[in-house]
């Protein structure tokens, strides 16, 4: 397994670099059929070398960025005829990944930086900042590089209608669910977002789902998504009951869901950096 996996990463790296170098050792209309690595066994090895505890080395990113790079111009050189004809757990891992891929480039690149929201102003966001070279996916249908919002809020969260998403991708913050430590993948994506969820909702500087004196305390991202999770407390609270993995906890939420009080952590916006490695 761990042959194949490095040997799709290097051919997947060599086509990779050599588009970014605007070289390309293939002609367009091979790069356009070659076959997609849906084992995304490139982001896995950058977060082999780069990510610890769910904490990102971006300063090591910085100083060695081939990896992400030949990642990254895999993802940009697919097209919608390859996209189409993909499977819908294929898709759904493709855009996850692409999210948190492009998130860390934008901090490698950008950064050093305190919080991914020192990258905004006044009037303008991170997540609205149109860097990411997949124009023809451009919801918008203007051929334009497009944003993370996109993703998140016209690619992932209405096509594939699961909110486990909320646990997958992440927003270069500790208040984010962590990263997790391999690429999500197809044949596996149930499974991979199940256990996500699981960490996240396990992890108490993110979520108290232990009901107290009739209250529960969990992630800002229950609110800004509440549709996603159901209309009101007692359907998120009936969401966590079925997600939560721990069979105690589920059955304490699941007797008292109609009268638990859902109170919110307040968000972490700190970068999500090793110590040092911002």
């Amino acid at each position: 397994m761990k042959k194949t996996l490095a040997a799709a990463a290097v051919t997947s790296a060599v086509l990779a670099v050599s588009v970014l170098a605007g070289v390309p050792r293939l002609q367009a209309a091979e790069i356009q059929t070659a076959a997609f690595d849906h084992t995304h066994a490139g982001l896995t090895a950058v977060y082999e070398s780069a990510l610890k505890g769910g904490l990102v080395d971006y300063a090591g990113l910085r100083e060695n960025p081939k990896a992400l790079d030949a990642y990254l111009a895999g993802l940009a050189a697919t097209t919608p005829a390859q996209h189409a004809s993909w499977s819908r757990d294929q898709r759904f891992a493709f855009w996850i990944n692409a999210y948190n891929a492009f998130t860390i480039q934008l901090i490698r690149d950008e950064g050093p930086v305190k919080s991914i929201k020192d990258l905004g102003g006044l009037f303008s966001s991170p997540w609205e900042k149109k860097f990411i070279p997949l124009p023809a996916f451009d919801p918008e249908k203007k051929g334009k590089k497009i944003t993370l919002d996109e993703i998140e809020h016209e690619l992932l969260r209405p096509v594939f209608k699961d909110a486990r998403v909320h646990a997958a991708i992440n927003c270069a913050s500790l208040g984010c669910p962590p990263l997790r430590a391999t690429a999500f993948i197809a044949e596996d994506l149930s499974e991979q977002l199940d256990d996500q969820v699981q960490v996240w909702l396990g992890d108490s500087s993110r979520n108290q789902v232990v009901p107290v004196n009739g209250k529960i305390r969990v992630s800002k991202i229950f609110d800004w998504f509440e549709e996603d999770f159901g209309q009101g407390d007692a359907p998120i609270v009936r969401w966590i009951a079925d997600h939560v993995g721990d069979e105690s906890t589920a059955k304490a939420l699941r007797a008292q869901a109609a009268k638990i009080d859902v109170r919110y952590v307040d968000y972490d916006w700190s970068v999500n950096a090793q110590k040092g490695r911002r």
